[in-house]
């Protein structure tokens, strides 16, 4: 069963790979290194579009939501790509580290409108990076049991993440005041 749900996971990533190199413009990437570099700046700047869409008109909590939501449907739409974007980027590419940190400093953003900062928002987005990325792989291999709407259960966790950041903005354990 596993081989199975594995097969088919590693299909739809096998075709959105193969969708972007399809779309290419022509740059040739010849070395494992470079597709990886490829994908992560191109999943980085797709993904930051997409969430200043879903922040438009909205603040504080409600554009936190909209964006978690956003990096939910990303990910479940383009799954090698989001895996691209979620990783941490290389030193060694500068596109890579730009578009890294511009996505970065957006989340940032928006955590601080939440009353997270620092180490805080760090931690915050840390947790929502890993909020996400598990609940996709969970869906994509349909390994939760007594789920019947994985929308739902997602608003769910979303509504305690968001619930739990006041415990994140406070001075950390074992800081001195």
């Amino acid at each position: 069963m596993d081989e199975i749900l594995a097969s088919s996971w590693d299909r739809k990533l096998s075709k959105d790979l193969a969708a972007e190199i399809e779309a290419c413009t022509g740059d040739k990437r010849e070395t494992v290194e470079e597709m990886r570099r490829f994908l992560a700046v191109k999943g980085y700047r797709e993904l930051l579009q997409c969430l200043r869409t879903a922040r438009d008109g909205k603040d504080s909590e409600e554009a936190l939501r909209a964006i978690a939501h956003e990096m939910r449907k990303y990910a479940l739409q383009r799954p090698a790509l989001s895996a691209a974007a979620f990783r941490s980027a290389a030193v060694d590419c500068p596109q890579w580290r730009a578009a890294h940190d511009e996505l970065h400093s957006f989340m940032i953003d928006v955590l601080g409108d939440c009353g997270v900062a620092g180490e805080g928002a760090e931690d915050a987005l840390n947790m929502l990076r890993s909020l996400v990325r598990g609940f996709v792989l969970n869906e994509m291999m349909h390994c939760l049991i007594g789920v019947y709407s994985y929308e739902d259960s997602f608003d769910s966790a979303i509504r305690v993440f968001v619930a739990g950041l006041p415990a994140l903005g406070g001075p950390r354990p074992g800081t001195r005041l």
